[in-house]
């Protein structure tokens, strides 16, 4: 954590609102947060003036504002010339920003109705942030896309340390597990949400299982500039997935800086540069964590050895004031090693209550290593064309062995909470030699022309080719009271046996078109419209699809300030490879994209209250799932089922507050209601009757000869997302006589999620698992950095010093991720529960230079 002072950009009332055609997610934060709000001052002067490159040519586009009261965003126009009104009598710092050039910043101070003529002259080509100056969250989003800010993932506490702490308490996020950096968006699956750095796509592991596994995501919090995400309805520039889009920009730095942090959980650096003409620019961190800490609190005991690392360089340098290159790196490498002595968990009601008890032999091998490499070369002119061409490549191997033997006991509880008569006894045995190794390249092209203030253009195209190829070998053996099952009197049967082998080869095309154009009405209220399509080829299916979308956005001339929004869009998602695997470890090549139509309705309200920013934002929506795949989710893992198609539906609303509820401290409050079902096309199951007309169900029914059967067709169900209320919250304070001592609330609700025994396909998953509640605190103080502390001997290089204290799960919540089934020799099945992490406690300390 680092402490920083907040300066407020506002920004000037200027000319004719507008989008520029291809600014930095950064530069349109800006714009969206201050765009639409007006100057009211009885003193006033005028600043106006033209801004030049160091070739003495207009560069357009530029955002200028000022510090002070908010105003209402003004750029350069194609000519580079500006005007915006200041208030009189007051010295004012004026900010000149384009993301292709170094930031400028001029002091002015002016009489009433003075007007000073200015010539901005910008320098270099590498983009660069506004140093101090930080945008808070209270403007308008003119698209289906909220922006985060990035400086309050390290302070919230949680025990993944994750990035995606920060969509943990979005509205529509659902996140089942603090061991995992997995995520889901109004009813969709974890694999449907896209995720860019730098416009490219990142991609998720495929074989990890549990949330023990998982090591870091992608994304470094110490390196980031802006984030963007969308839950839904969002632009056709981005790519072919059904629910959310999460877009991250990295930092391209105009300054030295470093810092570095640890805690029991792991550590990181980071450092950040650029040489004397600021034409090259780098940023590169290194992470390290283990959550062996976390994991033994949980049930199943033994040795934990988890070693998850990767380093990362992102790195730019300008050719000239018009052409840059960029480069990304990632490396990351995860190994989980893990040799499991015993388990212990009480399970049941009050009046049914159950002890599962384990002894184990054998252990758990896997390693996951990813390597991602991107170039782009920029062309910014200043002017109207901006393009850009990139090229990537991402590689992928994993390899995941276990053999796990566990001989359990499954016992009766009684009123004490002592181990009573056994009920079940047995045994059961886990393999698995799973292999999977992959390349994903990518060429891209995209550009933006304006034509002009208030009509912008963007388009591009990519091809991709995707190579994976893969060894399955899997199987279980369950044993109960002596037999084998299922039982058989000649052979020993497996469970679950998996043995295959399958390439992919796939070639896809893909590109998009989309249009932004703003005008005002007669009330001087302003439209945005939105409007574009997308289209995808993969010579896998032969599928030639097309994806319209559009948003409209309405700011009336009201006293309030309120924006509403309406956005609609036709979404395909072509199917990865983890979408294309049979449960027999097959490929299934036949698989049609998934599809859904999006409708979404929304309004963003910004007030003040106790004199203080706050902002309150609902959406409401429906989602039509024309086509999906059914799948199961046990932990972490999804079970698709490629064979079987569905139809079905999403329909829900979202609301977020946020503001100063502390003053100077940011905080939030999300609640969603969600409901999300599916139907399998052409899906009968049968039940079975014996002669006295009784449904037969194992371990219940004592006479299990069948007499008769029933087929039926199943109906709708829920999807294994369908968590029908979540609300959370993220609150900051600190102590009035002592403000450089904070503290950070995380709490998590949900309602629970579907779940079932296994079956194929997953008709039977209707039961509930417990609900979801988490509370995390943390406490941070500053150490060295205070005001008007005096620094001497090494301490004189360090910036600030930070140590915090999180509790983990206070409450000691006993939240359930999964269920294991064991079944006894009748062939009557027990849900044993897979709990996660107890309350745990962990110290930090953060060091900035």
């Amino acid at each position: 954590m680092t402490a920083r002072k907040n300066h407020i950009l506002y920004l000037c009332k200027g000319m004719a609102l507008h989008i520029p055609g291809r600014i930095t997610a950064y530069a349109a934060l800006m714009y969206f947060v201050f765009g639409t709000t007006w100057l009211h001052a009885q003193n006033k002067a005028i600043v106006s003036g033209v801004v030049k490159d160091s070739l003495g040519q207009p560069v357009a586009d530029v955002l200028i504002g000022r510090e002070g009261n908010r105003q209402a965003a003004t750029y350069s126009d194609s000519l580079g010339r500006f005007s915006c009104t200041v208030e009189a009598g007051k010295n004012t710092d004026i900010y000149f920003y384009h993301p292709g050039f170094i930031s400028q910043k001029r002091n002015v101070l002016l009489k009433p109705g003075e007007e000073l003529k200015l010539l901005i002259t910008m320098r270099g080509s590498a983009s660069s942030n506004l140093g101090q100056v930080v945008i808070k969250e209270q403007g308008h989003n003119l698209q289906e896309v909220n922006t985060l800010d990035p400086k309050v993932v390290k302070d919230i506490p949680m025990p993944s340390g994750d990035f995606n702490a920060i969509l943990a308490t979005q509205p529509g996020v659902v996140t089942r597990s603090e061991l995992s950096s997995d995520y889901s968006v109004r009813g969709g699956s974890y694999d449907e949400n896209l995720v860019y750095v730098n416009g490219i796509e990142i991609y998720r592991p495929q074989l990890i299982n549990q949330g023990e596994e998982e090591g870091l995501s992608f994304i470094n919090p110490d390196m980031v500039q802006s984030v963007d995400f969308s839950a839904g309805g969002f632009e056709a520039k981005y790519g072919d997935k059904m629910s959310s889009v999460l877009d991250v920009t990295y930092k391209k730095p105009t300054s030295f800086a470093a810092s570095a942090s640890g805690s029991l959980l792991g550590g990181d650096m980071h450092v950040e540069g650029t040489d004397a003409s600021h034409r090259f620019t780098y940023i590169a961190g290194i992470r390290y964590k283990t959550n062996q800490y976390l994991l033994n609190s949980l049930d199943v005991q033994g040795s934990y050895k988890p070693r998850f690392a990767d380093a990362q360089v992102y790195m730019t340098y300008a050719l000239s004031d018009k052409w840059e290159l960029d480069v990304l790196g990632n490396y990351a490498l995860d190994e989980f090693n893990f040799v499991p002595q015993s388990e212990n968990t009480s399970f049941g009601t009050i009046s049914q209550a159950y002890n599962f008890n384990v002894q184990f032999l054998g252990q758990e091998l896997d390693r996951f290593q990813t390597i991602t490499g991107a170039t782009s070369l920029n062309y910014n002119a200043g002017g109207k064309l901006k393009m850009q061409f990139t090229v990537s490549a991402y590689n992928d191997n994993e390899t995941q062995n276990f053999d796990i033997l566990g001989d359990y006991l499954i016992s009766a509880l009684q009123n004490n909470g002592q181990v009573g008569y056994a009920i079940g006894q047995g045994l059961y045995l886990n393999h698995a030699r799973n292999d999977i190794g992959g390349m994903v390249y990518s060429f891209q092209y995209n550009s933006s022309y304006a034509f002009s203030r208030s009509d912008n253009l963007l388009w591009g195209a990519e091809y991709q080719r995707q190579d994976f190829a893969s060894t399955t070998s899997q199987w279980n053996l369950v044993d109960s009271a002596g037999y084998s099952l299922p039982y058989s009197n000649s052979i020993l049967n497996l469970q679950n046996v998996v043995k295959a082998n399958a390439m992919l080869d796939v070639d896809r095309l893909e590109g998009f078109a989309e249009n932004i154009w703003h005008w005002q009405t007669a009330d001087t209220g302003l439209f945005t419209l939105t409007a574009g399509v997308r289209g995808n080829y993969s010579d896998l299916n032969h599928e030639p699809v097309v994806s319209p979308r559009a948003t409209l956005a309405y700011k009336p001339n009201w006293k309030k300030d309120i924006l509403f929004r309406l956005s609609s869009g036709y979404y395909f998602q072509p199917p990865f490879y983890r979408e294309l695997i049979q449960p027999d470890g097959y490929l299934n090549t036949s698989v049609k994209d998934q599809e859904s139509i999006h409708f979404v309705g929304g309004a963003d309200w910004n007030f003040r209250a106790w004199n203080r920013p706050f902002k309150f934002v609902v959406e409401a929506y429906y989602k039509d799932l024309v086509n999906v795949i059914p799948y199961n989710i046990s932990d972490v893992y999804i079970n698709y089922y490629p064979d079987l198609t569905a139809h079905g539906y999403a329909e829900g609303v979202d609301m977020k507050i946020n503001g100063d509820f502390v003053k100077g401290m940011n905080s939030w409050f999300s609640l969603s209601v969600l409901n999300a079902k599916y139907k399998i096309n052409n899906a009968n199951y049968y039940l079975y009757y014996n002669s006295y007309g009784q449904q037969i169900l194992p371990g219940v029914t004592a006479n299990t000869t069948v007499a008769d059967s029933a087929k039926h067709t199943a109906g709708y169900i829920p999807m294994p997302t369908d968590q029908e209320v979540t609300a959370s919250l993220f609150f900051e304070d600190y102590l009035p006589r002592f403000p450089d001592f904070k503290v950070h609330l995380n709490l998590i609700f949900g309602a629970g999620i579907p779940f079932g025994p296994p079956a194929k396909p997953p008709y039977a998953d209707t039961l509930r698992t417990p609900f979801y509640q988490r509370v995390d605190l943390g406490f941070s103080y500053l150490l060295l950095g205070r005001k008007g502390q005096v620094k001497k001997g090494f301490t004189r290089y360090l910036k600030t010093v930070w140590v915090g204290l999180e509790v983990f799960n206070l409450l000691q919540a006993n939240n359930v991720i999964s269920y294991n089934w064991i079944s006894d020799v009748s062939g009557r099945q027990y849900a044993i529960p897979n709990y996660l992490t107890a309350r745990e406690v962990n110290i930090t300390l953060s060091v900035a230079l």
